[in-house]
């Protein structure tokens, strides 16, 4: 059965609850900057990346990496008008086909033992995460972070409740994330989101090493799916 169409969303539209947070869609005038605002707010605060070296394993491809999602029209982006439209917030949204072309670029496309050994590591992880879901596409929350500066503010709630809205208004019946964070898993649990799969840090081997081990909070990854019928 095909998810229930809802009013499509229009865009540009005040964030609930803060009238100068405006949500849009991202488009290719918001790369540039979309891409520094997740290699500081999401990738130099991520929970593993002392396995990688942030600034050479991913800068070279995030601005690639980003355009690309973002021609498809599901990345959201959160803007604060009183503070010279800077991002608070986003959502890096992809649309994953079944049979996904080369050219179809992904964060797993960038994986390379030689140059970025860490990232490789990490495409691992969430190789042990991913889902045999009969559904065709799926969307995928690949990346969501919010800045530093508005966090305590239920935003990224915000983020994934508008994420569900736009699938719904576009026909996707399935949405999946992997949450590498206990943050994002507990708050993607209060949405209904469920967990389908998790992996212990501590245990994941790889190549006979355990490159993922911590004793910080963030202790599981975990992939989550929400059915939007």
């Amino acid at each position: 059965m095909a998810a229930t169409l809802i009013h499509s969303i229009k865009f540009p539209f005040p964030c609930d609850g803060f009238p100068n947070l405006i949500f849009d869609l991202a488009g290719p005038s918001d790369v540039k900057e979309l891409s520094e605002f997740i290699m500081d707010e999401f990738f130099h605060r991520f929970p593993l990346k002392n396995v990688l070296d942030v600034e050479k394993e991913v800068r070279p491809w995030i601005s690639q990496y980003i355009g690309h999602v973002c021609t498809k029209q599901f990345t959201l982006i959160l803007r604060d008008i009183n503070s010279g439209n800077r991002i608070a917030a986003a959502a890096i949204n992809d649309l994953d086909y079944k049979d996904r072309t080369e050219e179809d670029i992904s964060l797993i496309s960038f994986a390379d033992p030689i140059e970025r050994p860490g990232w490789q590591k990490i495409c691992r992880l969430l190789a042990e995460l991913e889902l045999d879901l009969n559904f065709d596409p799926v969307l995928s929350i690949d990346l969501m972070t919010v800045s530093q500066d508005y966090t305590k503010r239920g935003l990224s709630a915000l983020c994934a409740k508008y994420t569900v809205e736009l699938a719904k208004s576009k026909g996707i019946e399935m949405i999946k994330v992997e949450a590498v964070s206990e943050f994002m898993a507990l708050g993607l649990s209060k949405m209904g989101f469920e967990v389908m799969k998790e992996v212990d840090y501590n245990e994941l081997e790889i190549d006979g090493e355990k490159p993922f081990v911590t004793t910080s909070i963030h202790q599981k990854a975990k992939a989550f799916i929400f059915k939007c019928n």
